[in-house]
């Protein structure tokens, strides 16, 4: 909110009725929301307006803030009496003369209005600070504006179309408008939006129905399509305002997921935040997990199985019991609802020892020729191993939710440092690894004792009659634009890079599934990501799988992660 409005008194409030009542200046009719001052009836948000330009000398549009709840809350926090759908709101001053609320009339029991809208948002308001301390509401961002239409991106294209042709409406498409959130927790990214029932209306139905497939959401997006066309809400005032509301709610929601917010909506009279027990309901409603896109039901191509460092031990040994416990809530989840093409994982996914007679300090070279055989062996045997862990009907519906199960999958030595860095396509119809293969472009600290796999044809696959492209980890720097400038021409690293890229660019992948061992900024693969997209035009889907974790502390929101490292039809499931 304007931070201005808090500058308003009580004072201003009845000079701008004294006006009001010496001018008779025609004003937009209210349909809910009144002042009552001296037992008489007073439009509310133009009331407000007026007191604005009082107060600050200066001038407000009626498009820049809103009337309903905000303009009540406005009114009862300078004690003033309000009437609210036909409910009058009385201020009652506490022993701190702070205004509280006292409903005086029933409300009518029409559905999501048996209780009061402002109680039960003010009731949340509460409840956030009390459980997660500080909030900020009604707070703008500088990211948080309506798209420019002369250069609309690609996510509002269908929405903007579509919300257009409803009724014929152009109104709503105001470039770089503004917009505010309801309740926002910042040390948590998150953003808590209170939907009252004029948001379940036609319009906001189109607008859902046509979200991009990429955007993430927190709530259920069937139970707010279910809510639009049950209560089919009508605002006309201004003619076009069912359109406005629709497709700010739409940017909402679009432009949180962009820039790495949790944008969490709770629809009005769904509980009772008044009521004992509604701490318990908020922490359950604002859980973080499981994270699962609003477009689960159908095929898709790529699910991604996202960890965190808390699946795995201080040395990178994964906790087996979380991860088969994960895997159960996965498919509980999907089971019935969504098959996929590919169920992906992050580099180190699953991890392995040498046999204690492996040779200590080889050659790498060597074994880069020699022992690969020996090593893929022992890390069937882990998959294996790890897969018989699984509850049997776990397996047995893991199966058929996906066809390939592409396992990142490392070998240690546990004399010194040198190790296998493998990816395992594993046909889950099958029961078996169909391909073998793995890192094949070191980090510079890796130079020395990572076995690479040096047959760059194992990273090519023809799946579900799809090309598909398989990297290991730092493998997707090839299209790194910053490495490869700084890459000496004649160096080893240059010359595999550019080999690689001539093979992927024959090949012509359609997918790119990418096995990172953990990613906790998207600035460390974007770069490739965008360069590989220039490249190689015709993929239409990529993913990079997802180890959310940095010993030192993750440098950015997990939001963000996910977006900018995938493309097309990617949904993702968070163990944690």
């Amino acid at each position: 909110m304007n931070k201005l409005w808090n500058e308003i008194t009580r004072e201003d409030v009845i000079k701008a009725i004294e006006i009001f009542d010496a001018t008779h200046k025609p004003f937009p009719l209210p349909r809910n929301t009144f002042l009552i001052y001296n037992n008489k009836k007073y439009p509310a948000k133009h009331i407000r307006g007026l007191a604005y330009v009082i107060a600050t000398k200066q001038e407000i549009s009626k498009t820049e803030f809103s009337g309903g709840e905000e303009t009540v809350r406005f009114f009862i926090r300078l004690g003033f009496q309000v009437e609210y759908h036909k409910n009058k709101i009385i201020p009652k001053l506490s022993h701190n003369d702070a205004p509280e609320r006292r409903i005086v009339t029933k409300p009518r029991s029409l559905p999501g209005r048996s209780l009061s809208a402002v109680s039960q948002k003010n009731a949340l308001q509460r409840l956030i600070q009390k459980h997660y301390g500080h909030i900020e509401t009604e707070k703008k961002f500088e990211w948080l504006r309506t798209p420019d239409q002369s250069n609309l991106p690609s996510e509002y294209v269908a929405i903007v179309s579509a919300l257009s042709n409803y009724r014929q409406h152009e109104g709503f498409k105001k470039s770089n408008y503004p917009l505010s959130c309801d309740m926002v927790i910042e040390k948590h990214k998150l953003i808590i939006e209170y939907d009252e029932t004029q948001h379940f209306s036609k319009a906001r139905e189109i607008t859902l129905d046509h979200y991009p497939s990429n955007v993430q959401l927190y709530y259920s997006k069937e139970s707010w399509l279910e809510a639009c066309k049950r209560i089919n809400a009508k605002d006309n005032d201004p003619i076009d305002r069912d359109e406005r509301r629709a497709f700010y709610d739409a940017v909402r929601d679009i432009e949180a997921y962009r820039n790495g917010y949790k944008l969490i909506r709770i629809k009005h009279g769904d509980f009772n935040w008044e009521e004992p027990g509604a701490g318990i309901h908020l922490k359950n409603l604002l859980s973080f997990k499981p994270i699962v896109k609003s477009r689960t039901e159908g095929i898709h191509k790529i699910a991604r199985l996202i960890v965190t460092g808390n699946d795995y031990d201080e040395r990178g040994n994964l906790d087996c019991n979380k991860l088969i416990r994960s895997i159960g809530s996965f498919v509980g989840q999907m089971h019935g609802k969504c098959q996929f093409d590919f169920l992906i994982t992050p580099g180190g996914f699953l991890t392995f020892s040498f046999q204690a007679n492996f040779p200590a300090n080889i050659e790498i070279t060597y074994a880069e020729k020699n022992l690969t055989n020996i090593l893929q062996q022992e890390a069937a045997l882990q998959i294996d191993r790890f897969l018989k862990l699984l509850p049997k009907d776990v397996y047995s519906k893991l199966k058929d939710i996906a066809d390939y199960f592409t396992i990142g999958i490392d070998g240690k030595s546990p004399l010194n440092k040198q190790h296998i860095e493998f990816v395992a396509v594993f046909d889950l119809k099958q029961e078996k690894v169909i391909q073998w293969t793995g890192k094949f472009y070191p980090t510079e600290q890796q130079k020395k004792d990572l076995i690479k796999i040096n047959d760059l044809s194992s990273h090519f696959i023809k799946l579900n009659h799809q090309q598909v492209a398989i990297l290991g980890c730092h493998d997707l720097n090839v299209y790194n634009p910053r490495g490869q400038a700084t890459a000496s021409p004649d160096g080893w690293k240059k010359q595999v890079a550019e080999r690689f890229k001539r093979k992927c660019k024959e090949f012509d992948p359609d997918i790119v599934l990418q096995h990172p061992h953990s990613t906790d900024t998207p600035n460390i693969w974007n770069a490739a990501w965008r360069e590989l997209e220039r490249e190689l035009p015709k993929v239409k889907h990529f993913a990079s799988g997802i180890n959310y974790s940095n010993k030192t502390g993750v440098r950015a929101s997990l939001d963000s992660v996910l977006q900018k490292t995938q493309k097309g039809d990617v949904i993702d499931f968070c163990f944690d």
